[in-house]
């Protein structure tokens, strides 16, 4: 994965102080969004497509680089679940499961890392069905122009009824995820995406070829 600072500069085609800036013209070229339900659907059926997610997260002004899994593994009792392994540079492996149980997996826990947050970002197993629902029935939707990852960009804000808000940022053209925000009690992350097929040299990078039982967060 190319080395990469998330870059977020969200602004609409036409807002104060940046008229000037190459990137709104480019912006304010694209087509009008497709309408918020079908734009959320695209982009969930990419993070249905792809089960490894690279990103470079930001929290709290922090920066760390993960990958996130999804597929079949044990939990505590052994029997295999669905469920995402996120492994972060910052050292823990973690185990992202149901109603957003995050457990440990490797490493020590380290209070400076949300993992149920990062999961929520950067994972592909809790972005798709979100979006999934929220396309269903077109509600707390909307679309816009914007710019993220150094490119004109479609945002997705998606207001969910437990309180979090999700903003996508999507390519205008496949509407390939690119950033995602999430902010929950006020607290927010930040992930740059880069969804990319599973091979056997990341996972040995991120650690997560053969991860450990998981244990009970400490």
């Amino acid at each position: 994965m190319r080395r990469a600072l998330v870059s977020v500069a969200v602004g609409l085609a036409g807002a104060a102080g940046v008229a000037a800036s190459g990137w709104v013209l480019q912006a304010g070229a694209l087509p009008p969004p497709t309408p918020a339900d079908r734009v959320a659907a695209a982009a969930s059926a990419w993070f249905h497509e792809y089960r490894l997610v690279v990103a470079v997260f930001h929290f709290d002004g922090r920066r760390m680089k993960g990958a996130c899994l999804r597929g079949w593994f044990p939990d505590a009792e052994g029997a295999e679940v669905q469920a995402s392994l996120l492994s972060l540079d910052a050292g823990p492996v973690l185990r992202s499961s149901t109603k957003r149980k995050v457990s440990y997996v490797s490493g020590r826990h380290n209070p400076l890392v949300p993992g149920a947050l990062a999961a929520a970002t950067g994972c592909s197993r809790e972005l798709a069905p979100a979006l999934a629902a929220v396309a269903q029935n077109g509600r707390h939707l909307s679309v816009s122009r914007g710019y993220a990852a150094n490119r004109p960009a479609i945002a997705l804000k998606v207001a969910r009824g437990d309180g979090r808000r999700l903003t996508l940022y999507l390519s205008p053209v496949s509407y390939r995820p690119l950033v995602a925000i999430v902010a929950v009690e006020g607290h927010e992350a930040t992930a740059r995406l880069y969804l990319t097929r599973v091979k056997r040299r990341l996972l040995a990078r991120f650690h997560l070829l053969r991860p450990a039982e998981p244990r009970p967060r400490r």
